[in-house]
C-alpha cells in the first residue's frame, strides 16, 4: 500500500471472495477508512458454498458503510471445479441482491459471457439511469460485449493484460467502450502488467496501465488518471481522494 501511495494512488477496494476473507478485509478498510474500502462477494470458484444463511449474512454485511460493492460474483468456466449449472443461479441470486441493495456489483467472466450476458439481462432490463450498475472485472472479452456493457450501465475494469503485447483485440475492444467507461485494476497479485511478466502483482502496477491507456487513446497519463478515477468514485459512491468525509 505504501509503494501504491507513493506513486499516485489514492483508493483500493479490497475484494474478498469468500466469507473466509469478508473479516479481513473488512478490517483492513477499518484500519485504513481513506485508503481502502472493501467488496464482499462470492467468487464461482466458491459457487458451492452458497446457502440462504450466507445470502443474508451477505445482505448484513453490505449494509456496512466500509462495503461499497458486491464482488466478486460471476461465471468462470475455465477454472472453476463448481459446474457451471450450479454457478449459475447462484451468480443470478447474488446479483438480483446487488440490485435490491443499489450496491454496485464486481463481475467475473471467464469464458462464460454467453450465459452471463442473459443474466445480466434478466437482472437488469434498463440501462442505469445514475452511476453505473457495477464493472466487469478484468474485461476479457471483444467488441461486442464492451458495446454489451457500455449500453447497459457498466465499467470495465482494466488490468495488466492490456499491456501484453498480443493483446490487440482486448485494447480495441476498450477503445471501443472509451474512457467513460473504463476504471482501473490490478487484479493483485495475480496478472502483472508486461514489465513485471511472472511475478507478484501489486498495486503499485497502477501507473503502467494507466500508461498503456495513455497510448491507446493518445492523450496523458494525468488525463487517464482523472478520468478512471472519477469513474471509480461515481460507482462506488466514494468522495474525492481529497475530500474530508
Amino acid at each position: 500500500m505504501s509503494r501504491a501511495e507513493a506513486l499516485g494512488v489514492r483508493r483500493l477496494v479490497e475484494i474478498a471472495d469468500g466469507p473466509e476473507e469478508w473479516s479481513c478485509a473488512l478490517s483492513l478498510a477499518r484500519a485504513r477508512p481513506r485508503f481502502v474500502r472493501a467488496a464482499l462477494g462470492l467468487h464461482p470458484y466458491h459457487a458451492d458454498q452458497f446457502s440462504e444463511e450466507l445470502l443474508d449474512d451477505l445482505s448484513k454485511k453490505a449494509l456496512l458503510p466500509e462495503v461499497v460493492a458486491i464482488g466478486e460474483i460471476g461465471l468462470d468456466y475455465a477454472k472453476s471445479p463448481v459446474p457451471a449449472e450450479i454457478q449459475r443461479p447462484v451468480f443470478e441470486r447474488l446479483l438480483s441482491l446487488s440490485r435490491n441493495l443499489k450496491k454496485p456489483c464486481v463481475i467475473h467472466c471467464r469464458e462464460a459471457y454467453q450465459d452471463l450476458i442473459p443474466i445480466i439481462e434478466k437482472v437488469y432490463p434498463n440501462t442505469s439511469e445514475s452511476g453505473f450498475w457495477g464493472v466487469v472485472h478484468c474485461f476479457s472479452g471483444g467488441s461486442v460485449e464492451a458495446a454489451f456493457f457500455k449500453e447497459k450501465g457498466f465499467l470495465l475494469g482494466v488490468d495488466g493484460p492490456v499491456t501484453y503485447p498480443k493483446n490487440n483485440a482486448l485494447r480495441e475492444a476498450l477503445r471501443l467502450a472509451g474512457l467513460e467507461r473504463l476504471v482501473l485494476e490490478t487484479d493483485s497479485p495475480y496478472l502483472p502488467p508486461q514489465s513485471s511478466r511472472g511475478k507478484r502483482n501489486e498495486p503499485s502496477a497502477i501507473p503502467e496501465i494507466a500508461g498503456k491507456l495513455a497510448e491507446l487513446f493518445g492523450v496523458s497519463v494525468p488525463h487517464i488518471a482523472e478520468k478512471t478515477t472519477q469513474n471509480a468514485l461515481t460507482l462506488f459512491s466514494l468522495p474525492h481522494p481529497g475530500a474530508v468525509k
